[in-house]
């Protein structure tokens, strides 16, 4: 028996040095975390820890449910074999962490997945079978809700940006034949339905509904027999059938861009990654002296412990659930970062671009009447009031704007630079910008702000140095800007503290009340799992427009001079 299970345990370290040595980490110089590529520097998403893929997702949590339940086997038949055989399992689900181990250890620095990796050395020579099948089911259950994040962003962002899909109906002979955009030719009568995007411009020869353009959270037209609609134009009811006049056009699609402004870092989630990566070499030290002491089961309750650096996985989850919130308004978000930037803020400035329109202008009225009712912590802090302005090309313009809308002065520069060093002036001084441009204009001036907003109703994320695009041209989303802000930020610190926390209780019960391995790790994905749960959002969940024609009068708003 004890020459099988060599052997058994033999052929596993073969195995597993074989596909670390096939697949080496090698890290990413501009986030210093570990992304695997393979010898020919092509990244392998099968096997990175913080993005794994779907397929291998599945496979590890059903490996793990094995792998737990040949442990507890094993146990209750006294099988060192059925033991080994789970330890494979476990050994396959965490194949990536110890890849990211390795990689963080040749750069002569210790992590999370260090000691993860550590702790799961101590069940394999230890004998902990079921601690480590248990770990390694927690693991995977926990991936799989982080792709499920990842799934249901694409779908809110399918139903709330309205982009086409790859193929429609064509009427032929009284028969709906499914065929692909691309084939759709002039003269064809292509079938829409709710959801449905014109993907080419074309006339209504039946039926009825009600559209708004592509990308935008307009107002909606209905259109019947003989009316018009326009490439992108998107059913929000009813049921048409289009006349093409054209070729189908290739619509703009955020959705790439969307989905990877989730994985970005924001201010609290470097602070947590920071922090656990500070912790680290502590917890490592804490389990090496603690042993003698405690034993091995109670000291390797340290090598669960994460003291933040769990918000590399927590933040993207948070910050998917707020983008595809922000979508189904019409608010783009290419950082969400800005979210916590928001609540910096104390200065709201308009290009006077934005405020052309005498309908953008009653809207923005009220935007300002509702923003000036807001606690400003910032404003409080520095002693400054909000305020809210205008920047315009000229003296007459900024000043008939800025009593149209009921703001607290303007500013006439004509030069985008001008503007940059204006707004880098300001912020000198205490006055945190949010700047407003139109769609594709000052550029320097939205780099330099401290949140940058553009409105912009169609696609072309890359083209705009803007954190957040609106794609109402009316601003009511601007307010939802404000609004969401700080309940991300409360979220973020949330994600960042109750994994502190559960970090805490669990070295205090250790050293205490002499828990062991089994409850740290329990103790620890509860902690996780629980954040996971309040970072969710509703679907019901609702953003309130302003007022659009709001009561201003003389004493709502400081006077304060440009």
């Amino acid at each position: 028996m004890f020459v099988l299970e060599a052997l058994a345990l033999g052929s596993l370290l073969v195995v597993g040095r074989g596909l670390l040595l096939r697949f080496p980490y090698r890290g990413e110089p501009d986030s210093g975390n570990p992304v695997l590529r393979d010898r020919d520097g092509v990244e392998e998403q099968n096997l990175n820890p913080e993005n794994p893929a779907p397929n291998r997702i599945g496979r590890d949590l059903r490996i793990s449910t094995g792998a737990l339940s040949l442990a507890v086997a094993g146990t209750v038949w006294r099988s060192p074999m059925l033991g080994l055989i789970s330890l494979s399992g476990v050994f396959v689900v965490f194949l990536p962490t110890f890849g990211a181990a390795l990689w963080t250890l040749r750069q002569r620095r210790v992590d999370t997945h260090v000691l993860d990796t550590v702790r799961l050395a101590v069940c394999a020579v230890m004998g902990y079978t079921i601690i480590a099948g248990l770990n390694a089911l927690l693991h995977a259950w926990s991936q799989r809700l982080l792709l499920r994040s990842e799934r249901d962003l694409s779908a809110t962002l399918d139903d709330a940006l309205g982009i086409s899909k790859p193929s429609g109906w064509v009427e032929c002979h009284g028969v709906e034949i499914e065929v692909s955009m691309t084939d759709i030719k002039p003269g064809e009568i292509l079938r829409l339905r709710r959801g449905d995007t014109a993907p080419t411009e074309g006339c209504v020869v039946d039926g009825r509904a009600m559209v708004r353009p592509h990308l935008t959270l307009g107002e909606t037209i209905e259109v019947r027999t003989g009316d018009r609609v326009a490439a992108g134009q998107r059913l929000e009811s009813g049921t048409i059938a289009l006349r093409v006049q054209a070729a189908a056009l290739h619509l703009a699609s955020p959705h790439g861009r969307l989905e990877a402004a989730a994985t970005h870092h924001t201010p609290l989630r470097r602070i947590g990654e920071n922090l656990g990566g500070r912790m680290a070499p502590w917890m490592l030290g804490a389990f090496a002296l603690s042993t003698p002491l405690m034993g091995i089961n109670r000291a390797a309750s340290f090598l669960t412990t994460s003291f933040g650096a769990q918000m590399n996985r927590l933040g993207p989850y948070t910050a998917r659930q707020f983008i595809g919130l922000a979508a189904r308004y019409g608010i783009l978000i290419r950082e969400p970062k800005a979210l916590e930037l928001t609540n910096l803020v104390n200065t709201v400035i308009f290009d006077g671009r934005v405020l052309a329109d005498p309908g953008v202008r009653t809207w923005a009225a009220g935007l300002v009447h509702a923003l000036r009712q807001r606690a400003w912590p910032s404003a409080e802090s520095l002693a400054l009031p909000f305020a809210a302005y205008v920047m315009a090309d000229t003296e007459a313009e900024g000043s008939a704007l800025a009593e149209q809308v009921g703001l607290d002065g303007y500013f006439a520069v004509f030069s985008e630079d001008g503007r940059a060093v204006l707004i880098e002036g300001l912020q000198s001084s205490g006055r945190l910008v949010c700047y407003v441009a139109a769609q594709y204009h000052d550029a320097p001036a939205l780099e330099a702000a401290l949140l940058a907003c553009a409105v912009q109703e169609t696609g072309g994320l890359e083209d705009t140095p803007a954190h957040i695009l609106l794609t109402d041209p009316s601003l009511r989303g601007l307010m939802g800007v404000f609004e969401m802000a700080p309940a991300f930020a409360a979220k973020q610190r949330r994600n960042l503290l109750l994994p502190i926390a559960t970090d805490v209780i669990d070295i205090s019960t250790t050293v205490f009340l002499h828990c062991g391995l089994i409850y740290s790790v329990l103790l620890s994905y509860s902690g996780f799992l629980a954040s996971l749960a309040r970072a969710r959002i509703p679907n019901a969940m609702a953003l309130a427009p302003p007022p659009a024609t709001p009561p201003i009068e003389a004493g709502d708003r400081p006077v304060l001079t440009p």
